[in-house]
């Protein structure tokens, strides 16, 4: 039995696909979590956590608040600054909820008991299983390009346990921003993480993205994780065989 559901969450859509004994009910979990956490962290819903946390409301702070901002910080400590959640006094999780709540979906079809799942929401990706196949969008083309010919940098194979995130300026030119000058951040086209936990993966991609190919590769290797980098100039950096073309 195979099950594959949708959803609009978190500003984009998420698909969930699951195969085995209890397919359907499993995915619409998966589902249902990640929509749970969009209306904790969204911060356009005035009643979630996160805006309550910008109107410095006091409330006791729910588990999934806590451990987002546990990572979000480590990752700030990480890379110097150039990940951070609070910029000009407000928190804002649009470079790792997606992946923390991709991360949460499949950790509830772990429980489950799920064999073989993919957890889809475009910039974050986690799988349950082997072969996976996901194409990485060469930041190169032109947006014209992108949607008529979908060409591609590389496909990547997840693997059982494997999570992948990419941070780019495909559509959006401009909008991710170094948190230490508070400018766009120019330094990259496209980055992609991959790693074993989708909520790191998530916030390492915009990390890296803001620090540029050089430290941002320094930080994926002292982490251990795979950093497919292209720079403002097109040249590409893979960690995972230290090529560059």
């Amino acid at each position: 039995m195979t099950a594959e559901k949708s959803a609009q969450v978190m500003g984009t859509s998420v698909r969930v696909k699951v195969k085995g004994w209890g397919a359907h009910s499993a995915a619409d979990q998966a589902i249902n979590e990640t929509m749970r956490l969009d209306r904790v962290f969204s911060r356009y819903n005035k009643d979630s956590e996160i805006s309550r946390l910008n109107r410095r409301e006091k409330f006791k702070p729910s588990p999934d608040t806590k451990k987002v901002f546990t990572l979000a910080d480590r990752i700030k400590r990480l890379s110097k600054g150039a990940f951070n959640v609070s910029l000009s006094g407000k928190y804002d999780l649009g470079g790792i909820g997606k992946g923390y709540a991709v991360e949460v979906a499949r950790g509830c079809l772990l429980k489950r008991g799920v064999k073989s799942a993919i957890i889809d929401m475009h910039s974050s990706i986690a799988v349950i299983g082997d072969n996976w196949r996901i194409g990485i969008l060469d930041p190169r083309t032109t947006n014209s390009e992108l949607r008529t010919e979908g060409k591609l940098l590389e496909t990547i194979v997840l693997n059982d346990g494997d999570a992948l995130a990419t941070s780019g300026q495909y559509e959006q030119p401009g909008h991710i921003i170094d948190p230490r000058t508070g400018k766009p951040a120019d330094k990259c086209l496209s980055v992609t993480i991959i790693c074993k936990d989708a909520g790191l993966a998530d916030a390492l991609s915009t990390a890296v993205f803001v620090l540029g190919p050089v430290e941002g590769m320094k930080l994926a290797k002292k982490l251990g994780v795979r950093a497919l980098i292209i720079d403002r100039n097109g040249i590409t950096y893979d960690n995972s065989g230290s090529k560059l073309r």
